[in-house]
């Protein structure tokens, strides 16, 4: 046996060490209610999930927030899993604070280099629903990825095939998808290209999925991303001019 498969072996089995009945994880893209705040589901296939992404253009967004339930009384850590996407000699770019309940932690998220967990404190709470949010400080990209609550103060783990075991015992979720569909003709993306395919397909008689991980169709001619199929914005008609002319 390899010293990788040893390794991967090794990393399962001191799963149970991180898991308890009582932690709770909450993935950020399944809050309740974004405010400003945009899934980013881009980067799936290299960090393993979705993530809330804080797109103001310089302008700070709305709140995100959502409800979630605490399985009994006691103290709990608290991590966010976060990332500074700019690192350098100045302040992050992508700041912002975590609210538990109202009350808003003193700790600056998003500041640490590359994808980690980072810690905020400890509260006592009690059985029942209680209620976070994320406070956008820049409007910057600021990135927040999931939110764990345990008893057990130890740093969740952040290699990418552990943390994806981990994941799915602390939600209980099966490691494979229950339902299982059948189609003709699938499409992955919806830019323009992948629109035009699947309206074809359907066209003729076809049985078609348009799978797409934006929240609106488009690609990069979306109003979400903005560069549009007319070339360099505000210009086109100028540059058609010069050719006419040559």
């Amino acid at each position: 046996m390899n010293i990788m498969k040893r390794l991967l072996i090794f990393c399962i089995s001191i799963l149970p060490l991180y898991v308890s009945a009582q932690d709770v994880l909450i993935e950020a893209e399944s809050f309740n209610q974004k405010g400003g705040w945009l899934v980013d589901q881009q980067f799936v296939e290299q960090m393993g999930s979705h993530y809330l992404l804080a797109h103001g253009l310089g302008e700070p967004v709305d709140d995100a927030s959502t409800t979630f339930r605490i399985p009994e009384d006691g103290k709990y850590h608290i991590w966010v899993r976060t990332k500074n996407w700019a690192p350098g000699d100045w302040q992050a770019p992508g700041r912002f604070y975590l609210s538990l309940n109202g009350n808003q932690f003193s700790t600056t998220l998003g500041t640490e280099e590359g994808w980690n967990w980072q810690y905020v404190g400890n509260e006592k709470l009690s059985q029942g629903t209680h209620q976070i949010a994320l406070t956008d400080i820049t409007g910057f990209d600021g990135r927040c990825d999931a939110i764990y609550f345990s008893q057990n103060k130890k740093t969740p783990p952040n290699e990418l095939e552990t943390m994806q075991e981990w994941r799915l015992k602390v939600q209980q979720l099966p490691a494979a998808p229950e339902d299982i569909k059948n189609y003709d003709f699938v499409v992955v993306g919806g830019g323009l290209a992948g629109c035009a395919a699947a309206i074809s397909a359907a066209e003729q008689g076809m049985k078609v999925a348009l799978i797409h991980d934006r929240p609106v169709l488009g690609g990069n001619a979306s109003g979400e991303i903005r560069v549009h199929t007319l070339g360099i914005y505000g210009h086109f008609e100028r540059i058609l001019s010069m050719l006419d002319t040559e």
